[in-house]
């Protein structure tokens, strides 16, 4: 599926929207740094907030995708997968149900940032992608948010050859 996307740009203000959302265009060093203050601040939830922002910020422009294109089934978790591309995060291959998913990505660019700024990690760092994931599971089962608690197993970051993470419907 070929995702339907009208990019519109404000001449006045200097902003994207994609069918739209305003858009910020990212670098990997933004999404490092971002990244490094969450793990220096997680004594006060700073991985845990960057992941609850990615899933509220982005949940909408899937929700609204999702109803305006009157997506069903499968195609809901594909849609989420090439929102991630668009964006250009990264490849991200999504399979699962309302109770549980996988998700693999080839490419990520939360990693190569990370990679590039500071070189491998003992621990894995792809909160953003944590909350997207999140977000891409609410919007397809029509779930509240915070009802997906996903894991990060294996990192490129920490020297594999792709990043997996696995999904859990979680009681709200």
């Amino acid at each position: 599926m070929t995702l339907e996307i009208k990019h519109t740009f404000d001449e006045k203000n200097f902003r994207h929207y994609l069918n739209g959302f305003n858009m910020v265009l990212h670098c990997h060093h933004y999404m490092s740094l971002t990244t490094k203050l969450a793990i220096d601040f997680d004594d006060i939830g700073g991985t845990r907030i960057l992941s609850e922002s990615a899933e509220d910020s982005v949940r909408p422009l899937l929700e609204d995708y999702i109803r305006n294109h009157k997506i069903s089934g499968d195609e809901r978790l594909r849609i989420g997968a090439e929102f991630y591309s668009l964006m250009g995060m990264g490849k991200m291959e999504i399979s699962g149900n309302a109770g549980a998913g996988n998700v693999k990505l080839q490419k990520s660019h939360v990693d190569s940032g990370w990679l590039k700024k500071w070189g491998n990690h003992d621990n894995p760092v792809n909160y953003f992608t944590r909350g997207y994931i999140a977000a891409v599971f609410g919007a397809s089962f029509d779930k509240p948010a915070r009802s997906y608690r996903v894991t990060e197993n294996e990192a490129i970051v920490a020297g594999a050859n792709t990043s997996s993470f696995t999904v859990e419907m979680v009681q709200v």
